[in-house]
């Protein structure tokens, strides 16, 4: 049954709901983020799902010269063998 348009989880079968939550997008070497995006999150298992629509959406604000929340600093490091 598709009550909140998620369905079931794909992995588990557990019950699926909508959270809001932090995205992060990548565009080349451009890294964006995004607060509040819906997303059905598995209650069970954690997996999350987000709609076509609204990974679209957030491609398009990344494109666009909407106007920006924050501006944050993020570390890159190369990933080193222990």
């Amino acid at each position: 049954m598709k009550r909140n348009g998620y369905g079931e989880c794909e992995f588990c079968g557990g019950k699926v709901v909508e959270r809001r939550l932090t995205k992060d997008l990548r565009l080349g070497a451009r890294l964006f983020a995004f607060e509040n995006v819906p997303v059905g999150v598995c209650v069970n298992c954690g997996h999350r799902i987000f709609k076509g629509p609204v990974l679209e959406r957030l491609e398009e604000l990344a494109h666009s010269r909407a106007p920006v929340k924050r501006r944050l600093s993020v570390p890159v490091r190369d990933y080193v063998p222990a």
